[in-house]
């Protein structure tokens, strides 16, 4: 990344209460250095407290994740900077991982981790998607105008998806949009004991309304989220192109035994898929 690429991205402005990616570039170097969440108080109030509302939230609602960037070839957040922040990773099968809530909202903005598409941080410092959504400025970053910021997000795509639960530190709010669809992949696993597992993995596409001033290629939020033992878990949510959408919207059925994990979803390497079955894109 050239230096006045460097500077246009850390002078761009934020919807989180006027944070910017300067602002967490040095917040990770203060954790980097040794200091804690709560010690970033003085920038983020009320950090630590909500961290733990995060990680709660992202438990109850949320699936693990890898912390690698296989595009990057790097890890998104230093495992230093993860412990700061309490966000706890695990190593299975040389796969390390984390809790998806946690660290796909305040794991992303920390992280400085540069990629073909910005930095991990740019859907909730630069993209307004909280704005799009029809929710107040700022909703889904960590000095929200109410409720803290994993809990709204949450709140937000259980309402967007047509899913089940009430998130209790959530700002009340409505989302003007909802999901126009999505593709459903049912997947069976065989663990090496040989126990099999079954779950349904989702890809929704929501769309984002226009805003004034706010110049973007991005027309549909894409979430990603996994339905097993009956359980509705969240793995990601980022803004795409009308390409990379219509791309998603042209999916077809098939049964073609093959599954990959997109958007660093998390499935133990040790399982082996015994059957997948892809239902293709249905409107909903």
């Amino acid at each position: 990344m050239t230096s006045v690429l460097l500077l246009f991205l850390l002078a761009l402005p934020s919807a989180a209460a006027g944070l910017d990616y300067g602002t967490f570039a040095r917040l990770n170097a203060r954790l980097m250095a040794g200091e804690t969440a709560k010690s970033l108080e003085d920038e983020l109030p009320g950090l630590s407290r909500n961290l733990i509302i995060a990680r709660e939230v992202s438990s109850r609602y949320w699936t693990s994740c890898t912390v690698f960037d296989e595009l990057a070839k790097a890890e998104i957040l230093p495992e230093k900077a993860m412990r700061a922040l309490g966000i706890k990773r695990a190593v299975v099968g040389g796969v390390a991982h984390a809790s998806a809530g946690a660290m796909h909202t305040y794991g992303y903005l920390f992280s400085q981790l540069r990629t073909a598409y910005g930095l991990k941080g740019k859907r909730w410092i630069e993209s307004r998607l909280d704005e799009r959504l029809g929710l107040p400025a700022g909703s889904f970053g960590p000095l929200p105008p109410e409720g803290e910021f994993a809990s709204n997000l949450t709140s937000a795509l259980l309402q967007v998806t047509g899913t089940r639960g009430k998130v209790a530190r959530a700002a009340e709010f409505k989302p003007s949009s909802k999901a126009l669809g999505r593709v459903e992949q049912r997947v069976a696993w065989r663990t090496p004991a040989g126990v099999e597992i079954k779950a349904s993995v989702f890809t929704y596409l929501v769309p984002l309304a226009p805003l004034p001033g706010l110049e973007t290629s991005d027309e549909f939020l894409l979430i990603y989220a996994v339905r097993r033992d009956g359980r509705h878990r969240f793995t990601t949510a980022f803004p795409v192109g009308r390409e990379f959408a219509d791309g998603i919207m042209s999916t077809k059925p098939d049964e073609a035994p093959v599954f990959k994990p997109r958007f660093n979803l998390y499935v133990n390497p040790a399982w082996t898929v015994a059957a997948q079955e892809n239902l293709g894109w249905r409107a909903l």
